[in-house]
């Protein structure tokens, strides 16, 4: 396992596409997130129209509302990009014809496969440290140049929040680590990650949530609970686009986390049991 790690750790290095995948991240954190909201705030347009002040909607990327900025964009790019990246850490051997040569040196599957998903955990960690990193960093010199005051969330918050991070980008790895394991396309993957997110989770999920039974079945899905964890850390003001969670917070992190255990477990399975050689 620990070759395997290593391999897949210069794999990921080496992989151009995994640092543009960051750089979009990072660049929607920061930029639109950050930099971009200020500017809009700070010098609103004259047909701004909001029930709560561009005065008070500008904290929103102050140090006090740090894990509520960091998290929003999580559930929608932040999510696209980890299925990205989960899907060609594992589909991306099949295109290239590559699993059967690393299956048929030393390793066996469960070592390769444990090899990678010991790679995906460490970058989804990273990129978590860097994400909410940049972004505390971006809201300091945004307070600091505004010549206003805020103050940073507890300690024992923001360690919540930074979990709340790391477990939200490593189940939407996982999902597009199993979903490259079961299609064995890179194409394949990827498309039907975003299409479920952004279809069943976006979409259909925002158009129907009210409707009955559609609306328990909305309850299970890892976007709904993920949202509903990312709404514990509120803005320190009213924000008029809040909206009613389907669940609360603790039945979001349980439900995560059953997901997290479950993909990691499909994924072992269908890559030990299946033809690796298969089309």
């Amino acid at each position: 396992m620990i070759a395997s790690f290593r391999a897949e750790t210069l794999k990921t290095r080496k992989r151009w596409a995994n640092w543009i995948l960051f750089g979009i991240l990072m660049l929607t954190l920061l930029l639109f997130g950050y930099i971009l909201s200020y500017v809009i705030l700070k010098h609103p347009p004259r047909n701004f129209e909001s029930p709560v002040p561009a005065s008070v909607l500008i904290r929103e990327v102050f140090p006090e509302n740090l894990l509520a900025n960091v998290l929003s964009p999580i559930s929608t790019i932040g999510a696209a990009i980890m299925i990205i990246l989960g899907g060609l850490s594992t589909a991306s051997e099949f295109g290239w014809l590559t699993v059967q040569t690393i299956l048929i040196q030393k390793p066996g599957r469960a070592a390769v496969l444990l090899g990678k998903l010991a790679n995906l955990a460490v970058i989804t960690l990273l990129v978590s440290v860097v994400a909410l990193g940049s972004a505390a960093l971006t809201s300091y010199l945004l307070v600091t140049i505004d010549g206003s005051s805020s103050s940073w969330p507890p300690a024992s918050v923001l360690l919540k929040g930074f979990g709340a991070l790391w477990l939200e980008l490593a189940v939407w790895t996982a999902f597009g680590m199993f979903l490259g394991i079961a299609f064995r396309s890179t194409a394949a993957a990827i498309g039907g990650g975003l299409t479920y997110l952004f279809v069943l989770e976006a979409l259909i999920g925002q158009l129907l949530r009210e409707t009955a039974g559609i609306k328990e079945i909305l309850r299970f899905l890892p976007g709904v609970n993920a949202s509903a964890v990312n709404a514990s850390f509120r803005l320190t003001f009213r924000s008029p686009n809040a909206g009613t969670q389907l669940v609360d917070a603790t039945r979001g992190w349980i439900t995560l986390m059953i997901y997290l255990v479950v993909f990691t477990i499909l994924a072992i399975v269908i890559f030990q049991r299946r033809d690796v050689g298969g089309s």
